[in-house]
C-alpha cells in the first residue's frame, strides 16, 4: 500500500508533469516558427483567438472539450494531449522510483525529447537549440543527482553519442557523395549521452531504429508519414531514413527509445544482470 504522504506527492508529481506537457505542446509549436513560448498567452491555431484558463487545463480540458476548440469548433492535434499525459505519467512514475533529484533529471531528459519528437515529426528538423546545451546540462545532472550515471559514464556518453554517429555520417558522405546525418541527429544522441551514458545511447541507437523500422513500414502500408510543414533548407543533414520508398523522421524513434530507457534503466539492468 502506499503511503499518505507519498499519494500526495505523486498527485502532484502528476500534475506538474501534466503542465510541463502543456509547456512542452507550446514550445515546440512556437519553437519553429519562431514565436516567442512566452506572449501571447495559449490560442487555437485555426482561429487565433485565445484560449478561455478553463479549457486550458492540461488534460481535463482536452476531455471535456472532447479535443476541439470552444471557439470554432475545429479540432485540437491529439499531440498536445499525449505530451500532456505522456509527461504527466513519467512524472508520476519517477516520482514513485527514483530519489527526487535523479527523478527530477530523468524527467527534465524527457521534456526535452518529447519537443525534439514534435518538432522532428512536424517540421523534419531536430531543434538544436535543445539539444546542443542539453549535453552541458545532462552532463551537471548526470554528475550531480542521477548517481547510476554518474560525470564519468556521461562524458563517454557524449563522446560515443556525438562521436559514432558523426563518424557514420562522414563515412556515409564520402561513400555516397551526399550528407545522411545531420548536426541534429548527432546533438540528439550527444545529449542522449549526457544523461544516460554510453549504454543508453547504444540502447537508443539500437532500438530506436528497430521502432524507425516498425514505423517506417506502418507509414508505407497507410500511405506515408504526413509531410513537412515547411522545408527547413539550409541543413541538408537533416534528413529522414526512407524506408520501402516512404520516408520517415527519424528524431521521433530515437526520443522515444531514450525515453524508454531514462525511465526504465535501473529495471532493465537488474532484469539483464539477474538472467
Amino acid at each position: 500500500m502506499i503511503e499518505i504522504p507519498r499519494l500526495v506527492g505523486g498527485l502532484f508529481a502528476f500534475v506538474i508533469g501534466a503542465a510541463v506537457g502543456s509547456f512542452v505542446g507550446v514550445v515546440a509549436y512556437r519553437m519553429p516558427r519562431e514565436l516567442s513560448i512566452m506572449r501571447p498567452r495559449s490560442f487555437c491555431a485555426n482561429c487565433q483567438r485565445p484560449i478561455p484558463w478553463w479549457a486550458n487545463v492540461p488534460i481535463v480540458a482536452y476531455l471535456y472539450t472532447r479535443g476541439h476548440c470552444v471557439m470554432c469548433g475545429k479540432p485540437i492535434p491529439f499531440r498536445f494531449f499525449l505530451a500532456e499525459l505522456a509527461l504527466a505519467s513519467a512524472a508520476l512514475y519517477l516520482y514513485l522510483h527514483f530519489s527526487l533529484p535523479d527523478a527530477i533529471a530523468r524527467f527534465v531528459f524527457c521534456a526535452a525529447l518529447f519537443i525534439v519528437a514534435l518538432i522532428d515529426f512536424d517540421w523534419r528538423l531536430i531543434p538544436n537549440l535543445i539539444t546542443f546545451p542539453g549535453m552541458p546540462i545532462g552532463f551537471l545532472l548526470a554528475a550531480f543527482a542521477m548517481p547510476e550515471i554518474g560525470w564519468k559514464k556521461s562524458l563517454i556518453g557524449i563522446a560515443v553519442g556525438g562521436g559514432v554517429l558523426f563518424v557514420t555520417g562522414e563515412l556515409y558522405r564520402l561513400v555516397r557523395g551526399r550528407e545522411g546525418v545531420g548536426l541534429g541527429d548527432v546533438f540528439l544522441l550527444g545529449m542522449t549521452g549526457a544523461f544516460l551514458g554510453w549504454i543508453g545511447v547504444l540502447f537508443t541507437l539500437f532500438f530506436g531504429s528497430m521502432l524507425g523500422s516498425v514505423g517506417g513500414i506502418a507509414f508505407a502500408i497507410t500511405g506515408g508519414a504526413p509531410p513537412p510543414l515547411a522545408n527547413p533548407g539550409g541543413d541538408p543533414v537533416e534528413e529522414d531514413a526512407t524506408i520501402m520508398g516512404t520516408t520517415v523522421p527519424f528524431g521521433p524513434f530515437l526520443a522515444l527509445a531514450a525515453g524508454i530507457f531514462a525511465l526504465f534503466q535501473p529495471a532493465m539492468v537488474h532484469w539483464y544482470l539477474s538472467r
